[in-house]
């Protein structure tokens, strides 16, 4: 009795793993079959569909009004820009395509000529109003997280036309540069040299970029040490630091052309045109003029606007 229900134990355990086996073989098949399908929807979905990547080199400004009777300049500025992008074709030569891309948006801006000087006292409370002339060199490099959608037009194998909109949300604003002020009533006591580093979405109003002193200088007869590195605030009160010099956001229009080398390598050309101001006018200071009656710094209405051309490389997938 005991060997008979050995080998039907045996038995059952031999039946049970080739039916495991059968199993095992069975759902393998049912599974390529489900990956050969799901390929073939990949397939037949992203044949109207292409992936891409770009970089490349900006050549950009800021674009405004500026001060009268003194030299005040926006001029181009380098930068740079990569990201990924999407078309889907809709019809033979027409798609949507958009991108996500950072890129580097600003101007060498230039100031030559009559000016003033906000003179921190008191641990910048206050402020000693001194006219003269200010000389400003300073790059201004805003970085965005950038999304343009447009509508494309393959006009042929090798030329490809864009044109759309763009959207963008400031991540990184900065500026570097240097400033030297002489005034008109002491010129040869009060005059000097100063390092501008400025980030202007964590600066505060009277901050430094550094703990290093900079020139000293005799105010009303008494020595006052500057900063050697002054930040985007330094001449600000807390109550005139309303936020920061650069909003947050921009948007615009978008052309581009594209020229393909071969089926997937190409070269191209962008333009960007803003249609925000992008100073928030309650801190964007005058350099030329202040409220010689109350005391106070003027702020600018001017409108200011990103414009800029984009020379690229990029592969399509």
């Amino acid at each position: 009795m005991v060997w008979q229900i050995a080998c039907f134990d045996r038995f059952s355990f031999m039946n049970l793993c080739i039916f495991a086996l059968f199993i095992i073989k069975f759902l393998g098949m049912i599974r390529q079959n489900i990956v050969v399908c799901i390929m073939t929807c990949l397939f037949l979905n992203v044949s109207g569909q292409s992936f891409g990547i770009r970089a490349g080199l900006n050549y950009t400004k800021i674009s405004g009004d500026l001060e009268q009777g003194v030299n005040e300049k926006y001029n181009i500025a380098n930068g740079f820009h990569f990201g990924i992008n999407y078309a889907y074709k809709f019809a033979d030569v027409f798609a949507v395509k958009t991108e996500i891309l950072y890129t580097q948006v600003g101007s060498n801006y230039k100031y030559d000529g009559e000016s003033f000087y906000k003179i921190p006292l008191s641990g910048g409370n206050a402020f000693v109003y001194e006219k003269g002339k200010s000389t400003i060199n300073m790059k201004v490099s805003n970085a965005y997280i950038s999304m343009p959608i447009t509508f494309q037009w393959q006009a042929s194998k090798k030329f490809e036309f864009n044109i759309g909109v763009y959207g963008s949300y400031m991540i990184g604003p900065k500026g570097n540069g240097t400033i030297i002020f002489k005034s008109f009533d002491h010129p040869d006591s009060l005059k000097f040299q100063q390092s501008l580093i400025h980030n202007y979405n964590s600066d505060i109003a009277g901050g430094i970029a550094s703990n290093t002193k900079g020139p000293s200088i005799f105010v009303d007869g008494m020595v006052v040490t500057l900063a050697r590195d002054a930040g985007a605030y330094y001449n600000y009160l807390p109550t005139e630091k309303v936020g920061s010099l650069y909003k947050p956001y921009d948007y615009g229009l978008t052309g581009a052309v594209s020229f393909y080398i071969n089926k997937g390598f190409y070269i191209g050309l962008r333009y960007d045109f803003g249609l925000v101001d992008i100073t928030n006018n309650n801190v964007d200071a005058e350099r030329k003029t202040f409220d010689e009656v109350n005391t106070k710094t003027k702020f600018s209405s001017d409108f200011d606007r990103n414009v800029g051309i984009q020379a690229s490389f990029g592969f399509r997938f």
